[in-house]
């Protein structure tokens, strides 16, 4: 596989899955999305304001083969816990991104850790939110996998059948002691 690897749109190339509101009208914008591995993603952005893009068909239009195309899609679906997304721009920029199907945006931070409010889309499987830049910001889309969610799923179904253990317990033990006190008394 060809990692990382780079494509520029303007808008003389602007494919249909990119919609761009630019901070000028006048001036030409400019879009660099590198993809550097798996799950970290780079976009470069000029004259840019407000950004929707369909990640499936941006790694899809990065030349890869279809086999590798996939398995990146898949990783994304099925393993990785999170998306880094690098983003340098200027001012402060919208972002909303398309997901892959069955892929969803349980928080969103900087790689501080600090949180950015975020809007999950529905309708669209898209990941609305906002950067201010003072410089080339990091920022970590949590994401709930379907390997994630049924993971917890599993974790959260082990804790009650613990938890209802632990009290059937409880509450077997009360009932002996009860049952002593009366014959006792």
């Amino acid at each position: 596989m060809g990692l990382p690897v780079t494509v520029t749109y303007t808008d003389i190339n602007r494919p249909d899955w990119i919609a761009v509101i630019k901070e000028d009208p006048e001036t030409d914008f400019r879009l660099e999305i590198t993809l550097e591995t798996y799950d970290r993603i780079r976009f470069v952005t000029s004259n840019i304001e407000g950004l929707l893009i369909d990640l499936p068909k941006a790694i899809t239009d990065t030349g890869l083969s279809v086999s590798d195309v996939q398995a990146i899609i898949a990783f994304m679906r099925f393993t990785a816990p999170k998306l880094t997304l690098i983003v340098d721009g200027t001012g402060v920029d919208v972002y909303e991104i398309i997901l892959p199907p069955g892929l969803s945006v349980i928080d969103v931070r900087k790689a501080t850790g600090e949180s950015v409010p975020f809007f999950f889309n529905m309708a669209r499987n898209s990941v609305v939110f906002m950067v201010a830049f003072s410089s080339v910001e990091t920022i970590e889309l949590l994401v709930a996998s379907i390997t994630n969610v049924l993971n917890r799923a599993i974790q959260t179904i082990t804790t009650v059948m613990i938890t209802a253990s632990v009290l059937q317990k409880i509450f077997g033990e009360l009932s002996t002691i009860l049952r002593e006190v009366r014959e006792r008394t």
